[in-house]
């Protein structure tokens, strides 16, 4: 199912690789595989609330911002029109 709103997740990745070193070890910590991991940040399945709340909780050793969960998981993606 492609979504209505697409969503830059480039500050996503930078976050994986700092703090996973990897998709699969991303994926693994969200308890996914990496296919279902590719589909996310392809914009063709969303990210559950499951998954989020994960990311902002746990995935560091503080809780993340609001501000922060936004920029990783609700940058629109700018399209360019003709």
């Amino acid at each position: 199912m492609k979504l209505n709103v697409e969503f830059n997740y480039a500050h996503l990745r930078g976050f994986i690789a700092e703090h996973f070193k990897s998709i699969d070890n991303f994926a693994k910590f969200l308890g996914i595989g990496t296919t279902a991991l590719y589909d996310r940040l392809g914009n063709r399945v969303p990210f559950t609330q499951r998954e989020i709340d994960k990311v902002a909780n746990h995935a560091t050793e503080r809780k993340l911002s609001a501000e922060e969960i936004s920029v990783l998981f609700f940058t629109h993606k700018i399209r360019k029109t003709v």
